[in-house]
């Protein structure tokens, strides 16, 4: 198969397996509802009804102030207004627009996957994007829509890299700048995209056309120009809105590397075994010993298919690009669990970039491991053999717990005691005079998840400030204040109703 037949055969394996994707986790989310603690405050305070509210998007923190953290999101906020206008408050719309950001991601992984191989091989794209689909943690992210800024910044950032690596942008003159702006628009989703200048540095020095190295370095630091001028601008305004760099109130660089190998470790846990049992902790020196183990696989493949082809034979050509590939990869996944160290958490909901960091090298990897088996000589073909066995075993793991293949009910069951108690909330206002206070039933934070088996980890249903947004939406002609219960009960002012919020549960 030549490399022009080879293009149009790896979009049409690309679009069916994402068409297939999509039918089977439409028929999923369909009917979850808006969950997520910070799924209503979001859509409050982003939707636009004036022109001052369209530049709020702007001008304001995320969720102007009605959650802890500092941050400032502009982009999500404008996706947000964009699926308010549509769809008002019908949850269908959120939903789709999440599933249809993550097949997005999926494609331009793919395209960034090639762009690392090169067109000679529709192996580490097709691996690459099977990886990406299958694994479990998606579905941690895809229902919720406040956890939407992963789908925009992971878009964003593989965009922007695939466009770096573009025969165009490799060869120009000049630094293009549209890579820059999928960078500006990656930070404007989420603070993670601060590590993309780095990676589209590392993009442009191993993949440089130049023939030495000093010339790939002054190659690779003028295509970084355009990065540090949007970061800077990106970063001026961030500050001149939140009067700082804001983040959470674990977020501290002092320690990051105490707390490295720590989250290095469950990094390595989640990516590699998601499930069952996604909160524990005891298969992580596993992942580590398998993480290993292939990359010594594919180290010792490629070292022994180049010393036969300095001997005479006649090996693949483009050995260059898998190292090159799978250095960027590893790069990619290291300065997203120094992100994760400095932030000073992880959680599987977390994961998005981590698991297109894996799957690049899972993609490369397959590319390495099947051309040595099929067209190389011992021991080269036993150590690919080996290797691409435990591959496989890995990718049928991931397979056997992915919301494509495994029925999760966790989000069905929160969308129905979310709805049951809101219903409830709603019903009880409406009957309530101004100026009374009226006693909330206990408000279901989050869904309890199975003590066995592979489950969802994170389904957040609401808390008290998602309760006060959803009144704002849903009641505009009444006055709704949500307080939460302390040592004296609140006074509510004659034009108002206090709903009082003393109990928090966990969901059955």
């Amino acid at each position: 198969m030549t490399k022009n037949t080879r293009a149009p055969v790896l979009w049409i394996f690309v679009i069916v397996l994402l068409a297939m994707t999509a039918v089977v986790l439409i028929m999923k989310t369909h009917a979850y509802g808006l969950l997520g603690w910070d799924t209503y405050p979001i859509i409050v305070t982003s939707r636009v009804q004036s022109f001052g509210d369209f530049l709020g998007s702007f001008t304001e923190k995320l969720m102007d102030g009605r959650y802890a953290g500092d941050f400032y999101r502009p982009v999500l906020n404008l996706s947000f207004a964009v699926d308010h206008a549509i769809w008002n408050l019908r949850p269908f719309g959120y939903q789709l627009t999440n599933l249809l950001l993550f097949l997005a991601c999926a494609a331009s992984l793919t395209l960034l996957a090639r762009r690392l191989i090169g067109s000679s091989s529709i192996v580490a794209p097709l691996g690459t994007l099977v990886f990406f689909l299958l694994h479990p943690t998606h579905f941690e992210v895809i229902p919720a829509p406040a956890r939407r800024p992963e789908l925009l910044a992971c878009l964003f950032m593989t965009m922007s890299l695939a466009w770096q690596l573009s025969p165009r942008a490799l060869s120009a003159v000049r630094a293009s700048w549209k890579p820059a702006l999928l960078a500006l628009l990656a930070f404007g989703s989420k603070e993670t995209a601060l590590v993309l200048p780095l990676l589209s540095f590392i993009c442009v020095y191993l993949y440089s056309p130049q023939r030495t190295a000093s010339l790939r370095l002054r190659h690779a630091v003028k295509a970084l120009l355009p990065h540090i001028a949007a970061l800077a601008l990106a970063l001026a305004v961030r500050f001149a809105v939140l009067g700082g760099m804001g983040g959470h109130a674990s977020t501290q660089t002092s320690g990051a590397i105490t707390r490295l190998p720590e989250h290095a470790a469950r990094l390595c846990k989640l990516l590699l075994f998601p499930q069952p049992g996604v909160g524990t902790e005891s298969r992580g020196w596993l992942g580590w010993l398998l993480l290993l183990a292939l990359l010594a696989g594919g180290i010792a493949t490629l070292y022994f298919a180049r010393r036969h082809a300095a001997a005479g034979s006649t090996g693949s050509t483009n050995r260059g690009h898998p190292i090159r590939g799978a250095t960027l990869a590893l790069a990619w996944l290291a300065v997203i669990g120094v992100t994760y160290a400095i932030a000073g958490e992880i959680e599987p909901w977390y994961l998005l970039l981590g698991v297109g960091g894996i799957s690049l090298l899972a993609g490369l990897l397959a590319h390495v491991l099947i051309r040595a088996v099929r067209f190389g000589r011992e021991p080269a073909r036993l150590i690919a053999s080996l290797s691409l066995l435990i591959l496989i075993v890995l990718g049928i793991s991931q397979a056997r717990y992915s919301p494509i293949v495994h029925n999760y009910d966790e989000w069905e069951r929160g969308t129905r005691v979310g709805d049951n108690f809101l219903a409830e909330i709603k019903s009880a206002v409406e009957s309530a005079p101004n100026g009374s206070v009226v006693q909330a039933p206990p408000v279901p934070t989050r869904l309890r998840p199975s003590r066995q088996g592979p489950r969802i980890w994170g389904v957040a249903i609401l808390t008290d400030y998602s309760v006060q947004a959803w009144a704002e939406l849903t009641m505009p002609n009444r006055r709704v204040r949500v307080s939460r219960g302390g040592s004296q009960s609140p006074t509510a002012a004659p034009d108002e109703v206090v709903v009082l919020i003393t109990q928090q549960r966990i969901g059955q």
